[in-house]
């Protein structure tokens, strides 16, 4: 089909090219053919080449911004939350110190009961703890608590929260304890303080009728006023909080290293196990000796006990 086309276009050309000759001089009859035969080739390749080349495919959808249809946002990139660093890093995000708890260390319970134990602890991080973070069991007795618990509110940093599990008591007699610590959106584990401590459930299984109720644990803290310097009068005043395994009517007695004693026994009445916390104040003048000095508890009754002394050091004295 193409070869007819260009036998006719010649023939064409070749005619006109006989009329020219016909009505001019022989220079003017060659450079007329010269030019329509260099026309004539020129076009012949030039559709040649269109003929031949090869095509090349097109990618689908826009090559560039400009290409882009401009009604249309773009794809927000998501990426996923950036782990925080190990525990105990300086700017650690996740980091947590205990405050208080219910149910304490030694609470006597009978075989199969439920209760409820509660711990108060800080956020000491700088990350918001939420739903994604939960309280898991980590190892020793689970005590008919399940393996996890998703935390139920935010914490931001700084703020407490309350952690309370539902738990029975194992149907022999015993002493049973759980640790529990917490679970970062991470996959890692962390506990309370510096050295992330669990949590934990620690309680006594007995089933007398008349168990032995009786004070566990006496623990101190000692508060200056004012808290530095050299004054006429300051005070030291010992906190002492005493923890009982059940309800127990507890005789305690305050010692002190210069013989100002408390004589007579005084009574304090646990309804339930718990801790109570007693004061006792110290007020020295300049004109005192310096030196280590020290207060202690001691509980008469129900069972005797001299707990260790609260010491401090007095260094404004003469």
């Amino acid at each position: 089909m193409n070869r007819n086309r260009k036998v006719n276009f010649l023939s064409i050309l070749m005619l006109f090219a006989l009329l020219v000759t016909s009505c001019g001089g022989a220079d003017a009859e060659s450079d007329t053919i010269a030019t329509a035969v260099a026309m004539t080739v020129s076009a012949q390749e030039t559709e040649k080449a269109q003929a031949t080349k090869t095509p090349v495919p097109t990618k689908a959808g826009p090559t560039s911004t400009s290409d882009a249809d401009p009604t249309k946002g773009t794809a927000p990139t998501f990426a996923p939350p950036t782990a925080p660093g190990s525990v105990g890093s300086e700017n650690n995000c996740v980091s947590a110190s205990y405050v208080s708890e219910t149910i304490p260390d030694g609470t006597i319970v009978q075989p199969g009961e439920t209760f409820w134990k509660s711990w108060s602890i800080k956020n000491e991080g700088t990350c918001t703890w939420d739903s994604s973070y939960k309280f898991v069991y980590e190892s020793g007795d689970l005590m008919g608590g399940l393996q996890e618990y998703p935390l139920s509110e935010l914490v931001p940093p700084g703020d407490q929260v309350d952690i309370s599990i539902f738990l029975k008591a194992p149907s022999t007699n015993g002493n049973y304890k759980g640790n529990w610590k917490i679970l970062s959106p991470w996959g890692g584990t962390f506990g309370v303080g510096t050295y992330d401590t669990p949590l934990w459930v620690q309680i006594n299984v007995n089933d007398s009728d008349n168990p032995n109720y009786t004070v566990t644990n006496v623990s101190y803290n000692i508060v200056r006023d004012p808290p530095s310097g050299c004054y006429t009068n300051q005070w030291y005043t010992v906190y002492a909080t005493i923890t009982t395994n059940g309800p127990a009517d507890v005789y305690y007695r305050w010692l002190q290293k210069d013989g100002n004693d408390m004589k007579t026994p005084h009574l304090l009445t646990f309804t339930e196990a718990g801790s109570q916390t007693l004061s006792r104040e110290w007020k020295f003048h300049l004109a005192d000796s310096p030196g280590t000095k020290w207060m202690q508890i001691i509980i008469t009754e129900p069972e005797y006990h001299e707990y260790e002394k609260a010491t401090w050091v007095f260094d404004c004295g003469s």
